[in-house]
């Protein structure tokens, strides 16, 4: 009866292999069996079917109990993927062992039996082993490169106090140029109509003053003197002093 058993399992397997798919030459999807719970759709890519060679199997969960799977395809491979010990295979002739499925969040080791060969049903489901799935490491968090601290921003260059005497002094050039050079030369030395004014009597900035802000320039002395908050008066006497002589 189990040799009888084994020669229908192969001959199930043939047929569906040779007479309704078409061989696979090449293994491009993943190997490990998986299960899909919302489908009921047992996959093994890889099932090591001696005397037949090496199949790429699809179940569908048939009955739920006792648990039953039905043969839905078969494909055998013209160019087989590699075996190993990982992989399903049917045993004794009759049973199809699978060492590792993952359902849900644990990882089963399973054997079901040949219940019918035609058509090809497993059940009698024995679970031989069960464990959880193992978690994945996490990544370690890649340590951050320091950060450059930036250098520190230099306090502006404080504006230099401006210094009264030389703004008044500016100020009396041009004072001179316009309404003195005329008469007493572009250097202070002198014109046709002006004496010097390096070497006048008026030696002291005070009396120097005085004298522009009353008397100067002649017919006109209120174009420079030191009034309505004007100081052409003190610029000039202070370019006078400081510059000319």
């Amino acid at each position: 009866m189990l040799q009888r058993s084994r020669i229908a399992l192969l001959q199930q397997f043939a047929t569906l292999a040779f007479g309704l798919l078409a061989p696979l030459s090449l293994l491009h999807a993943q190997t490990a069996p998986s299960f899909n719970s919302s489908t009921g759709v047992l996959s093994l890519p890889v099932v090591d079917v001696p005397g037949t060679g090496v199949v790429n199997a699809t179940l569908g969960l048939s009955n739920q109990n006792p648990i039953q799977f039905t043969l839905q395809s078969a494909s055998v491979y013209t160019t087989p993927p590699t075996v190993n010990s990982s992989s399903p295979r049917v045993v004794n002739g009759s049973t199809l062992y699978i060492p590792r499925v993952q359902v849900g969040s644990e990882l089963y080791e399973l054997n079901m039996g040949l219940v019918s060969s035609a058509p090809i049903i497993f059940g009698n489901l024995q679970v031989v082993s069960v464990v959880p799935v193992p978690s994945a490491t996490p990544a370690p968090t890649p340590t951050p490169a320091p950060t450059a601290t930036p250098a520190p921003t230099p306090a502006p260059t404080p504006a230099p106090t401006p210094n009264p005497q030389q703004a008044s002094i500016a100020r009396g050039q041009t004072q001179y140029a316009a309404q003195c050079a005329a008469c007493h030369g572009g250097n202070g030395t002198g014109g046709q109509s002006g004496q010097s004014v390096t070497d006048s009597s008026f030696t002291t900035f005070a009396t120097l003053r005085t004298k522009i802000n009353n008397t100067m320039p002649p017919g006109n002395p209120s174009a420079c003197a030191d009034i309505g908050g004007g100081t052409c008066a003190t610029d000039v006497a202070n370019y006078i002093i400081n510059v000319l002589r």
